[in-house]
């Protein structure tokens, strides 16, 4: 069993009407020492495999694709997929195709 999660969010809210009744997506406790990063990658671009000991990171991408090295599983994510990575959970991301991988990172202490 996998101790990460991945979800692909197949339709965001687009209209008003919407976005007042979207699902929010968030742990208990998660606000926190909470931190946002808006990241591009270009082509060809690595981040190495590291583990955050202290905190959790939900990533979310925007646009493009990349892959992502889980715990040890290889997991290719495009625009809409969102990631949660626990603490302790190795990572590594590695762009996929020619294109810019661009996605956010929220990162909060673990509790």
């Amino acid at each position: 069993m996998p101790r990460y999660t991945y979800r692909r969010l197949t339709k965001l809210p687009s209209t008003a009407d919407e976005l007042r009744r979207h699902t929010v997506l968030n742990l208990p406790g998660m606000l926190h020492g909470l931190s946002f990063e808006h990241n591009v990658m270009g082509p060809g671009a690595v981040a190495p495999i590291s583990v955050e000991d202290e905190a959790g990171v939900l990533i979310f991408t925007l646009a493009g694709r990349g892959i992502m090295s889980l715990d040890g599983d290889r997991v290719e994510v495009s625009a809409n997929d969102l990631v949660h990575i626990p603490a302790g959970v190795p990572y590594g991301l590695r762009t996929l195709g020619g294109t810019d991988w661009v996605y956010v990172v929220l990162q909060a202490p673990a509790g």
